[in-house]
């Protein structure tokens, strides 16, 4: 598959994720559905990562790539987490995952 179908695939992707927990986030709930989607998505945000990955050159993952992997474990985990356990603070989480988000793309941007 070429780079440019994963590329659509990754940010898709990214955008259906952000977009179910900000409805789960806003509305203090979040059905099966959702936490299926948002898991679904989070696959697919991993999957077309990997295959952008191959793209670049081969060898041990630099910094930015590593940071990265570990911002998108604590934004999966806080998702559907934080608005079970806490929804006072769901949506304070939303936007935290979206400050990571933009941490994420500045790095793969810049190649911190």
């Amino acid at each position: 598959m070429s780079f440019e179908f994963y590329r659509i695939l990754h940010i898709v992707s990214i955008v259906i994720f952000f977009s179910m927990f900000g409805v789960a986030a806003y509305t203090g709930n979040s059905s099966k559905k959702q936490k299926i989607i948002t898991g679904l998505s989070l696959l697919l945000i991993m999957v077309a990562g990997m295959g952008l990955k191959k793209f670049a050159a081969p060898g041990v993952w630099p910094l930015w790539l590593n940071i990265k992997m570990v911002i998108w474990l604590i934004v999966g985990g806080l998702g559907h987490v934080a608005v079970k356990r806490f929804p006072l603070h769901a949506v304070k989480a939303f936007w935290l995952s979206v400050g990571f988000l933009t941490l994420s793309s500045y790095l793969v941007n810049y190649r911190i």
